[in-house]
């Protein structure tokens, strides 16, 4: 299933996801002057952050939506930032441009991950750093999406592409050190976590389905004769999912845990 990730509205996760954002870009260190690309910048959150501490930052994303979304932010602070249109394989930018190069839960979905890695080492300058977060595996979101990814695998059915690339594991520090040492790249991997909370399962339910993954899973739905009788079944399975992992008798909460790579050259 093909993801459109300017479909739907991303601005409601982004939003909660701005709080890695500002972890990521304080760890960074004095940013003032600075280069720093954000790759999958999605509505802006850590390219915003950067540039209010004085960077000069380029926003990559491949969603136009989102990237307009990101602009229109950026010009409600006052805050110059460039943002094009690319993906992780083909980054826009020279060749070792960027002092810091940040991806925020982005560069873990690029299709192609050896061409991803190959790009980051490729625009992050000599005496620079690249710093990538990921889901840490086994918490509430793996219940949660899992739950959804298996549902629409048993809807969808077939197998996976044969020329599908072999996936990276972005959160591993022993995979993310195989993928970059040939480039002469050292990692180290901490880990964080980081809440979510609504006034219910449902409602958290109601947000996340706005999410791009969502929707197109949802359009693809739509192309069933059954599809509402899919939609409900898929509904009842997510709630029953979320309350499982709620940590909140009387509302909704649930702690995920996270990975910050930092990657340098060696």
């Amino acid at each position: 299933m093909a993801i459109d990730w300017g479909v739907g509205r991303y601005e409601a996760t982004g939003e909660l996801l701005a709080p890695v954002s500002e972890v990521v870009v304080e760890l960074a260190g004095p940013l003032t002057g600075r280069s720093v690309l954000d790759v999958g910048c999605g509505t802006g959150n850590a390219a915003l952050a950067a540039a209010a501490r004085g960077a000069v930052v380029t926003g990559v994303d491949p969603a136009s939506r989102l990237l307009e979304v990101a602009a229109g932010r950026a010009a409600e602070r006052g805050l110059e930032i460039e943002f094009v249109v690319g993906d992780a394989a083909a980054i826009p930018v020279k060749d070792q441009s960027a002092e810091l190069v940040i991806s925020i839960f982005a560069v873990i979905f690029a299709p192609d991950p050896a061409a991803a890695v190959a790009e980051l080492t490729r625009v992050v300058a000599p005496d620079g750093q690249i710093i990538i977060t990921d889901w840490l595996p086994g918490g509430a979101l793996t219940v949660i999406n899992g739950t959804a990814a298996k549902f629409m695998g048993e809807v969808l059915g077939g197998p996976a592409p044969k020329s599908a690339p072999a996936s990276l594991a972005w959160h591993n520090a022993e995979a993310l050190r195989a993928a970059f040492a040939p480039y002469g790249f050292s990692v180290e991997v901490e880990e964080r976590s980081l809440v979510f909370e609504e006034a219910s399962a449902e409602e958290y339910l109601e947000q996340s389905a706005q999410h791009p993954m969502a929707v197109s899973a949802d359009r693809a739905l739509s192309q069933r004769p059954d599809a509402e009788e899919l939609r409900a079944e898929l509904k009842s399975r997510l709630l029953a999912a979320a309350e499982s992992v709620n940590e909140d008798p009387e509302g909704f909460r649930v702690t995920v845990g996270y990975t910050i790579a930092t990657i340098r050259r060696s």
